[in-house]
């Protein structure tokens, strides 16, 4: 059984100048995350924490665990948990660091790392970050 994906309605967001405009920063904040996955530094740091081919440390259990179970994370929020988007120069600045600004994890220490930020976030009063999870290959 197939689920069907809501069509968004282009031209009511057109229309709509704030949904417009919070259409336009959402589409470029994905698209720079995207762009992010090809960020240099960040390999390098995930190639820091390898132990042997196809082991990785996490560095908060100091586990070992495979490709499929860690997760690549920036020490610092990219966007602040107290205070969310400020601006443009500061999401890019947070986003694209240097290696010492990212940590690997494991989906464990990464999912509770993420619940915690999230608290924070709604005690300031900003929405929940969506945690991510590791996509699972359909048998």
């Amino acid at each position: 059984m197939k689920i069907e994906k809501k069509k968004k309605d282009y031209k009511a967001i057109e229309n709509d100048q704030e949904a417009f405009e919070k259409f336009k920063k959402n589409f470029v904040k994905q698209s720079l995350r995207r762009a992010s996955y090809r960020w240099p530094f960040k390999h390098m740091a995930k190639n820091i924490q390898r132990i042997e081919r196809g082991f990785y440390r996490c560095e908060s259990c100091q586990g070992s665990f495979g490709p499929k179970e860690i997760n690549l994370d920036h020490k610092e929020a990219v966007e602040d948990i107290k205070t969310g988007f400020i601006n443009w120069d500061k999401f890019v600045d947070r986003l694209f660091v240097k290696t010492e600004g990212f940590q690997v994890l494991c989906l464990t220490c990464h999912d509770a790392k993420t619940l915690v930020e999230n608290e924070q976030r709604r005690s300031n009063g900003q929405k929940a970050i969506n945690r991510r999870s590791k996509k699972k290959k359909k048998k």
